[in-house]
Formats: C-alpha cells, structure tokens, sequence
C-alpha cells in the first residue's frame, strides 16, 4: 500500500479491542462503523458509490444502479464490488429508450468500479 495515500485507522472493536489499520486512499472513512459496536471482521473499506439513473415521464428521476468496492480487510484477501439494481416499474413504451440508455451506462460504470478493484488487488496482496 502506498504509504504516502494510506491512512493509519483506529477503531474499537467488541472482539479484538483496539484495531489500528492502514484505510486505502480509496476508501471514504469509518466515521459510519466508529461506535457501531462492530468485530474485527466487520471493518470495511468502502469507495464511493457510482450511481445511474433515468429521468421518465412516469416516474420522473429513477435510480436504477449504485455499485461501489468494499474490502473487509480480515475477511477478504482483495476488494469486491457490491451492486444494488433497483429499477421496478410500468413505464411509457416511448420511455424505454431511456432506461435502456441509462442500464447501458450502468453497465459500464459497473465494469469501470471492477476494473478498478482488480487493479487495487496489487496494492493489497
């Protein structure tokens, strides 16, 4: 890892106490686990979430994708990407096209986020 983008981490845990580890420079904090009464092995890294979305007549703005890496560093050996789909709906025949567009986006930002874990898999192996 990086030294100079790393960051040295300190959380309390219910298992082992103390747990002081290095958070990748991708990872956007633990303020949401600090207190949360967690184990070692629930501390994860999170990057931020990439998201797509369609704007239709009969829903108006819909999210249809958030995809984000997470690595659960005494849990896992590499980064994982997590995915929520959420699209559920009866639209517009003329609409389509449009959420059609935004799940071709969706698409690749998904293959953009994996890219990016399977590059990161050298600075944690």
């Amino acid at each position: 890892m990086d030294a100079v983008t790393a960051r040295t981490v300190v959380l309390q845990t219910k298992d082992h106490g103390r747990v002081e580890f290095e958070c990748p420079a991708w990872c956007i904090g633990h303020a949401w686990q600090a207190g949360a009464g967690i184990g070692r092995n629930d501390i994860v890294h999170k990057s931020v979430a990439v998201k797509a979305a369609s704007d239709t007549y009969s829903y108006g703005y819909v999210s249809l994708l958030r995809v984000w890496m997470a690595w659960a560093p005494f849990a896992e050996l590499v980064p994982r990407v997590s995915v929520e789909v959420d699209v559920q709906g009866d639209f517009e025949a003329e609409e389509i096209a449009h959420v059609a567009g935004a799940l071709r986006t969706a698409a690749n930002r998904m293959e953009q986020v994996a890219a990016q874990a399977i590059a990161f898999r050298g600075d944690v192996a």
